[in-house]
């Protein structure tokens, strides 16, 4: 069974009725807590994958963690998620909801990689030229990659501009290596 799939359908539901119910916002909210949850829990991952604990288990267990925490249209997903024993797929739904809701905000995110952070000149200069070149809010999320030796690598979509000192390397490398120094007749 295709994951994404299943998650894409059932998160689109879910915004359907967030969008429905006015409530776009907080699921969204809570769709980032509970992704964040599952990335940072190895027991919730644990959990939510387990065929050995019972689902009545885990529904009181999802109960103490969100009930609080959550919006109600949310809570209700997630445990009529548990009662149909989709429950292994609910970070991934909470993952495809980000996406959806970024998509009708026109949010776009897009991945600075660079060997140091940037400074606050360098992310205006990034947040505008990107937003020039979309005409979308910009999501910038930094990174360090110490791989790179200088320069920096943006990705958004399906897209990547790499201005990194790694792949002028990688190109100069290729380059010489099409030159063939063997000449015959020596």
């Amino acid at each position: 069974m295709n994951v994404s799939l299943v998650a894409e359908r059932y998160a689109k539901a879910l915004f359907e009725l967030a969008l429905e119910k006015n409530a776009a916002e907080e699921v969204y909210q809570d769709s980032l807590m509970i992704s964040r949850a599952c990335e940072n829990s190895r027991e919730l991952r644990l959990l939510l994958k387990s065929p050995v604990i019972n689902s009545g288990k885990k529904l009181t267990i999802l109960r103490e963690l969100f009930e609080k925490n959550i919006h109600q249209i949310t809570l209700t997903y997630m445990m009529i998620m548990v009662r149909k024993n989709r429950e292994s797929f609910i970070d991934a739904i909470a993952v495809q909801f980000v996406d959806l809701y970024n998509v009708y905000r026109n949010i776009l995110t897009v991945h600075f990689s660079s060997p140091v952070l940037p400074d606050e000149e360098t992310r205006k200069q990034v947040l505008s030229l990107m937003e020039k070149y979309t005409a979308a809010d910009i999501d910038l999320q930094a990174e360090i990659d110490e791989s790179l030796v200088g320069g920096f690598v943006l990705k958004w979509s399906d897209k990547q501009y790499d201005a990194s000192i790694r792949r002028e390397i990688e190109n100069i490398r290729n380059s010489i290596a099409k030159i063939n120094l063997y000449k015959k007749g020596f």
